[in-house]
């Protein structure tokens, strides 16, 4: 028997039979059953037909069935499904055949349980809990090579995620995972950095792209390796179809919309107005007062961080109820500012619609007004719109930030300190740079010229040179010596020819606070709004103030941080004139 072609031995007992891409015809032999010490039968890539015989259920041993690439039909036997290593080798055994595929979904397929090390370092454990988390769970492997299907799987995620779709996905390499935005978790995995010792040993079918999917209950649902993978979408439209109706709650009641709130009264200057107003809420929502608990939450979060924290006094703040017809931004409900999740952390949002609502609670003029609208979303997304001012003042001009309420309260408040305060409020710089973008464009920098005489982009600058650069004057006193100030390449999104002024800051990662040209920018936009012109800025008064309040306490500055994914890059503010306010 040792000298038998194919057939392998220990002990006296045959352990593993290898007959792939023989050319062999027939149907599955039943005297296989007999062999009980049998770990792996590769009979893959031949002319085999007909089903597998019953009796196969008998191999307790058998820890990989690759039957893969024959011609093979019919039911999967029960007493196959029942052997300990069917839930490994299912795979091996279905794909290139041509199984009843209802059959196969009854066999007690259950989803692996992975370890995965995501692109963005952190970890991520997908297992009996994290399935149930979800209604409805993809894994999706895919490479460089096969990108094909992500578009189709993308559209069923931003379709589906509000009511229970998840996706998770492994690539060998993650060069193509920003070219086209996926958001959902990815890992790369390699030799080096192997998924898990399950799958690499045996899930799924080493075959890209591989798309399966597992309910709540770990329980496989849908499979491409024995239907066809653009199956997948009626599948998913079909099984979410009862619970998108079901969920989809309209409101009836709008008599709250338009209803103006007052957070609080400026008790000093002449009051900086602020308002707040939500998108995705129904009526429901705004009668058990989770829409003010919402509202309340974001004013709040405006003045978690230095220098807002210390003049909050200055400021009105307001927040306008605003009733959706629906609680999510589903592909077929409808929300009250219109507001949309686009490519990456893009949102998009009816602007003079956001404007019409705040000018319910105020009449102070588009130049001078911070808008903060907040979605009904747990998503991971954030996007402000900075409006021309009519108007030479620092960080003069009208915004509206858009950011979701997250899946914290700490995701929350980094969410609305970058956006609503820093390019919101102060017109702030991003001070990150994305993968694959290298020297900022000479156009750019030319855009930025005019910008730049708004009193906008003050955290930023083309220069680096000590003498020249935007913060100078900050960067030559003794006092901020320790404080990290400098010119450090890369920001705008652009990784050379543009410098920020410290490694970290909420502008960058949401750590750290504020830096000092961005206090210093936040400080100037507060006191020329609260006091007009009859405020005249001293930089000795700034110094002084961040001295006390700042320098010599590092403490004031609240590190806003999490071990998930609590900051990754959010679109770049959008600037606009508010001719196209009224197009």
């Amino acid at each position: 028997m040792e000298e038998w072609y194919g057939v392998y031995t220990y002990q006296g007992r045959v352990y593993a039979i290898d007959l792939s891409a023989n050319n062999l015809s027939g149907t599955l032999p039943e005297a296989v059953s007999t062999m009980d010490a049998l770990k792996y039968l590769n009979l893959s890539s031949n002319n085999i037909t007909g089903s597998i015989p019953e009796c196969y259920g008998e191999l307790q041993s058998l820890a990989q069935l690759s039957l893969y690439n024959n011609r093979m039909s019919g039911e999967i036997p029960a007493s196959l499904c029942n052997t300990p290593g069917w839930n490994y080798t299912w795979g091996y055994a279905v794909v290139g055949n041509r199984y009843n595929r209802f059959n196969l979904y009854g066999c007690g397929i259950t989803a692996p349980t992975l370890s995965l090390t995501l692109t963005d370092g952190q970890t991520l454990s997908v297992d009996s809990d994290y399935y149930a988390r979800n209604r409805y769970t993809i894994l999706f492997q895919w490479s460089d090579e096969y990108t094909d299907f992500i578009p189709t799987l993308k559209t069923l995620y931003d379709r589906y995620r509000g009511f229970g779709l998840d996706i998770v996905s492994w690539t060998p390499s993650d060069s193509k995972v920003a070219e086209y935005a996926v958001e959902w978790p990815v890992a790369q995995v390699s030799e080096d950095c192997p998924l898990s010792e399950y799958n690499d040993n045996y899930y799924p079918v080493g075959l890209y792209p591989t798309v399966t999917m597992f309910d709540s209950a770990g329980r496989l649902v849908f499979s491409d390796t024995v239907e066809s993978r653009g199956n997948i979408v009626s599948v998913v439209d079909a099984l979410f179809a009862d619970i998108v109706n079901a969920d989809l709650y309209t409101s009836t009641d709008f008599s709250a919309d338009g209803t103006v709130h007052t957070l609080q009264r400026a008790s000093a200057g002449e009051g900086i107005d602020i308002v707040i107003m939500g998108d995705g809420f129904s009526d429901r929502m705004i009668a058990d007062g989770r829409y003010a608990e919402r509202m309340t939450l974001a004013a709040d979060a405006l003045f978690s961080q230095a220098p807002m924290s210390h003049f909050r006094e200055l400021f009105n703040v307001y927040y306008v109820d605003v009733v959706s017809a629906n609680e999510c931004f589903a592909f077929n409900a409808t929300t009250a500012l219109r507001s949309q999740f686009g490519e990456g952390t893009l949102i998009t949002g009816d602007d003079k619609r956001c404007f019409d609502y705040a000018q319910k609670a105020t009449d102070t003029p588009l130049d001078d007004l911070l808008v903060v609208v907040v979605l009904n979303s747990d998503r991971y997304a954030g996007t402000t719109y900075m409006y021309y001012p009519h108007s030479v003042a620092d960080g003069a001009g009208g915004a509206i930030a858009y950011v979701p309420i997250g899946q914290s309260e700490e995701m929350f408040t980094a969410l609305v300190c970058h956006e609503a305060v820093g390019h919101g409020f102060a017109k702030l710089d991003d001070e990150y740079t994305l993968e694959g973008m290298g020297a900022m464009p000479l156009e750019h920098k030319d855009f930025r010229k005019s910008r730049e005489e708004y009193g906008w982009l003050k955290n930023t600058d083309v220069y680096h040179n000590p003498r020249f650069v935007k913060w100078s004057h900050l960067l030559q006193l003794p006092r901020y010596v320790n404080s990290g100030l400098g010119a450090f390449e890369g920001a705008a999104s652009y990784a050379t020819g543009i410098y920020r002024p410290t490694e970290q800051s909420i502008m960058n990662m949401n750590v750290g606070g504020f830096n000092p040209p961005s206090r210093e920018a936040i400080y100037r936009r507060i006191h020329n709004l609260a006091y007009g012109e009859k405020w005249n800025y001293d930089l000795e008064a700034f110094l002084n103030y961040d001295l006390t309040n700042i320098l010599s306490d590092m403490s004031q500055i609240t590190v806003l941080s999490s071990e998930n994914q609590l900051f990754m890059p959010t679109h770049s503010p959008i600037m606009r004139s508010c001719r196209t306010l009224y197009r």
